[in-house]
C-alpha cells in the first residue's frame, strides 16, 4: 500500500495536542503558541477552525461537552476518536521515517540568481547571513530559557532542528560568498565581474570530496 501524502500539519498538530487531553480549539492555539509549535507549523484562527471541522467530518475527532466562562461564547471540547488516534499514529510514523522533496523559496531563488549581477547577489546574501545570524542567537537563547523553565528537551526538538538547519545554512552561505568573491564562480567581462556559464562543476565537486 502506498504511503499517505502528508499534506495539512496543522491537523497533525490538532490531533497531537488532543491525544494529550481533552481540549477546546482556542486552548489548542495558546498551547501551540507556548510551546513554539506555531513557528513551525502556520497557525491562525481561521485555518485551525477549519482543520477541526474537517478532522470532525474524517470522525477522526468528536465533541464531548460544551462549556461557557462568564461573558466568553461556549468553547467546544474535544477528543480524538480511536479512528483519529490510529491515523495520527500512521501519520506521524510516516512524516518521521519518509523523507519527502521539499520546495523552499530560496533554493528556487538560487536556481535564477545567475539573472542577478554577481557583486549585488554578494550584497543580498551577506544581508540574508545577517538575518539568519540574529534568527540564529534569538532561537538558541528561546531554547536555553524554556529549558531553564523546566521544559524537557524532548519537547523542543524541531526547535534544535531548526536551528541546526539555520547553522549548516550559515556555513553554506559563507562559502558561497566566498566563492563569489575569489572568483571561483566568476570571470572578468568588460572591467565587469560576470557569472561562469560553463565550466569546471565536476572539477569542483571533486575537489570538494578532496578537501573533505
Amino acid at each position: 500500500m502506498a504511503k499517505r501524502k502528508i499534506t495539512n500539519m496543522l491537523a497533525l498538530a490538532v490531533l497531537s495536542m488532543l491525544n494529550e487531553r481533552p481540549m477546546h480549539p482556542y486552548e489548542i492555539s495558546a498551547l501551540m503558541k507556548q510551546r513554539g509549535i506555531a513557528d513551525v507549523i502556520k497557525l491562525n484562527n481561521g485555518s485551525l477552525y477549519s482543520t477541526v471541522d474537517s478532522l470532525l467530518n474524517k470522525k477522526w475527532i468528536e465533541s464531548v461537552e460544551t462549556q461557557r466562562e462568564g461573558k466568553h461564547p461556549e468553547r467546544t471540547i474535544y477528543v480524538p476518536t480511536e479512528l483519529g488516534r490510529a491515523e495520527f499514529q500512521e501519520w506521524l510514523r510516516t512524516i518521521i521515517d519518509t523523507p519527502i522533496e521539499e520546495y523552499p523559496q530560496f533554493t528556487s531563488g538560487l536556481s535564477f540568481i545567475a539573472h542577478i549581477a554577481p557583486q549585488e547577489a554578494i550584497l543580498l546574501l551577506l544581508k540574508r547571513v545577517k538575518l539568519i545570524k540574529n534568527e540564529v542567537t534569538t532561537r538558541r537563547a528561546m531554547i536555553q530559557g524554556v529549558i531553564k523553565e523546566g521544559v524537557g528537551r524532548i519537547f523542543l526538538v524541531e526547535q534544535d532542528y531548526k536551528l541546526t538547519l539555520f547553522e549548516a545554512e550559515l556555513n553554506w552561505l559563507n562559502q558561497f560568498i566566498d566563492d563569489i568573491q575569489e572568483g571561483r564562480l566568476t570571470v572578468q567581462q568588460e572591467g565587469q565581474q560576470a557569472w561562469k556559464v560553463s565550466g569546471d562543476f565536476n572539477e569542483q565537486v571533486e575537489g570538494k570530496k578532496e578537501n573533505g
